[in-house]
């Protein structure tokens, strides 16, 4: 249905024509018109399964089968561009040397501010993960630790620890400060509380 519609438009409206039409004009197989259109050199809009050429393409084919000269298309003007020349320097606004420097420091501040305020934070953890080299120890159960296996070593005494005895470590070290994060809470939470009565 659509399809009909659109040769029913294609031909009645002027600067388009059917593949028919092409081959009329061209003295060409409908078949030869479209392997033109296939193969580009014959521009053509689509709609649906059907092609439509526009008359002016349709013209130069022409013109090209026959030897004819094409017709000459008329050059867009170039617009000169503006560059820099000894006879014409690009002007430029002038800004006080010192107003400049004023501005790089306030971007400077600005920028560090903003790197401490999104500076990664990461709490210094009392022991750190290694790989043994040499035959050692556990500090806290007497375990062999052999070489190339990972241990854990305290950063203040450098004492070796197995990962169990490692593990059950930062556990407790993690307890300790959850305990001492939620008293600090609580003492700030007691300040706060007293001052609101004094205020009041």
């Amino acid at each position: 249905m659509l399809q009909s519609i659109v040769a029913q438009l294609a031909a009645v409206l002027p600067g388009y024509a059917t593949v028919a039409r092409a081959a009329d004009v061209l003295r060409l197989a409908p078949r030869s018109v479209r392997d033109l259109i296939y193969s580009g050199r014959l521009p053509s809009s689509r709609v649906g399964r059907l092609h439509y050429v526009r008359a002016s393409d349709l013209e130069a084919e022409r013109r090209r089968r026959l030897g004819a000269p094409l017709p000459r298309r008329t050059p867009r003007p170039v617009r000169p561009r503006t560059s820099a020349t000894p006879e014409r320097p690009i002007k430029r606004p002038h800004v006080d040397p010192a107003l400049r420097r004023q501005r790089a420091a306030e971007r400077a501040e600005v920028v560090m501010r903003w790197a401490e305020r999104h500076a990664p934070s990461n709490p210094l953890v009392p022991f750190s993960p290694v790989i043994t080299v040499d035959r050692v120890t556990c500090a806290s159960c007497g375990r062999a630790i052999h070489p190339n296996q990972r241990a854990l070593e305290a950063r203040e005494s450098g004492d070796r620890l197995c990962l169990t005895c490692g593990r059950r470590a930062l556990m407790q070290w993690a307890d300790r400060r959850r305990l001492e994060a939620a008293a600090a809470r609580r003492l700030a939470q007691d300040l706060g509380a007293g001052a609101e009565t004094r205020v009041a």
